[in-house]
């Protein structure tokens, strides 16, 4: 299992796009919801039409209307699951053929239900606004356009007869009755609304995205001060821990001068080349585990080693323990079948803002353990100090943006609820138990699979 392949079958997105097509699939399946209730509405209206007030003397082919969205979403609920892996272009094909088939299913049931002159036919205008909150401005005019033009079709084709007319019994408009300037009156009533509706719903949600776009990028500001403030504490020890390297290196270059100098022969100088090479490679692996963690990576969900990721996060933070003088025990034993998937940089963030907040939690000499399990469909990853503990009216407080128990040039209050994000983006939870003077404990519990054969 490794961190940086991909999973099988899986779609990676940049993360706007990800971002996009979760919205859009969230929207969906609340479309696939809704579908089912004005299906039971058109098929309690009919009945009540019908039987209740005698408006509608054939109610089978609304009937079979109430049906067929029944069977249509039916198809889309089952085509959801496969919908969740493919890219963003894919959903909003799926999204306007969703529109698409609502409008012919609609204006079916204003043919058998009074046609044009049913004021129902105000219900297109849903699907534009659909169109304008799902997709964009453009779709929903697109979405506008075609209703128009159903809606005129429809009209004129009763208006000639070229199709049957099935008028309500409300005396409110005869369609026959209507002078075509007064049909045409009618169509621009309907367009004008439809116009009106889509521009102040367009500009409110044009805003409304415009301040989630800036809320994005402020979080994302936020989230990468936080982790550039680990950083900064990782790196104060890493500065130590490359001193005693470089000081071999030295040395070394020293020796290798008079070894040159006195003629040695080539086995001698290649040996003091090796405890270079071997410090070198040891600097190198610092440093590059500091800049990998300080990089400002996109969300990917792929495999993880949970093993490897731990063993990195106590590799990062072995300096600050070691100048706290804090033990750090780390235990990676992994069900070989287990399949957890996440971002390993963002959960590397999580883990290093936990374990430094244990640090600063413990006195000298104390323990922090951090260990993983596999419970059910979940592996927990757990941090668990010996320090001071957190006060129980401040236990629930823990993840709240800026709340910090910390000193004010200690602290900033963003470490945990950022940490708390990164985690249910993962559709994970952090959990935290704590008891005065006994200690705290940190539970990341992520959704896993076991594998099969």
């Amino acid at each position: 299992m490794s961190s940086g392949s991909a999973l099988p079958g899986s779609t990676l997105l940049l993360p706007d796009e990800a971002r996009e097509r979760a919205a859009l699939l969230s929207q969906v399946a609340w479309f696939n919801r809704l579908r089912l209730i004005v299906a039971a509405g058109v098929i309690w209206l009919c009945a009540l039409a019908t039987h209740g007030f005698g408006l509608v003397a054939d109610p089978w082919p609304l009937y079979m209307l109430g049906a067929a969205i029944v069977m249509v979403d039916g198809l889309y609920i089952v085509r959801y699951a496969r919908l969740q892996r493919s890219r963003l272009a894919s959903v909003r094909r799926h999204v306007f053929l969703q529109i698409a088939v609502d409008m012919a299913i609609l204006t079916a049931l204003l043919h058998y239900s009074g046609g044009i002159t049913n004021p129902l036919a105000l219900f297109y205008l849903f699907h534009a606004f659909i169109a304008a909150l799902v997709l964009s401005v453009r779709a929903a005019v697109v979405v506008a356009c075609a209703s128009m033009m159903l809606l005129m079709v429809l009209g004129i084709a009763e208006r000639q007869g070229w199709v049957a007319h099935h008028p309500l019994s409300v005396g409110l408009f005869d369609l026959f009755a209507i002078e075509p300037l007064g049909l045409w009156l009618l169509v621009f009533a309907y367009s004008a609304t439809l116009a009106f509706s889509i521009y102040f719903v367009s500009t409110v949600l044009a805003r409304i995205k415009r301040q989630e776009k800036e809320l994005v990028r402020l979080g994302r500001h936020l989230a990468l001060s936080e982790k550039l403030a680990s950083v900064g504490t990782l790196a104060a020890g890493v500065s130590h821990e490359i001193n005693n390297p470089i000081g071999v290196i030295k040395n070394k270059v020293k020796i290798l001068r008079y070894r040159v100098e006195d003629g040695d022969e080539k086995g001698k100088l290649l040996g003091e080349l090796d405890v270079v090479d071997k410090h070198v490679n040891r600097i190198a692996k610092i440093t590059d585990g500091l800049l990998q963690f300080s990089r400002e990576t996109p969300f990917e969900l792929r495999l993880l080693d949970i093993g490897s990721l731990l063993r990195e996060a106590a590799d990062l933070v072995r300096v600050p323990y070691q100048t706290a003088q804090v033990e750090l025990r780390v235990e990676t034993t992994v069900p070989a079948d287990v399949v957890v998937k996440g971002s390993t940089n963002h959960l590397l963030q999580v883990l290093i803002n936990i374990l430094l907040n244990a640090k600063d939690a413990s006195t000298e000499g104390s323990l922090v353990e951090l260990s993983c399990s596999h419970t059910g469909l979940e592996m927990v990853l757990q941090v668990r100090d010996h320090g001071q503990g957190i006060e129980p009216e401040l236990l629930e407080k823990v993840f709240d943006p800026f709340f910090t128990t910390k000193d004010v040039d200690k602290g900033t209050g963003l470490g945990l609820a950022i940490s708390h994000g990164i985690v249910e983006r993962h559709h994970g939870r952090i959990e935290v138990e704590s008891e005065l003077e006994r200690g705290t404990c940190f539970r990341i519990v992520l959704p896993s699979t076991v594998a099969t054969d």
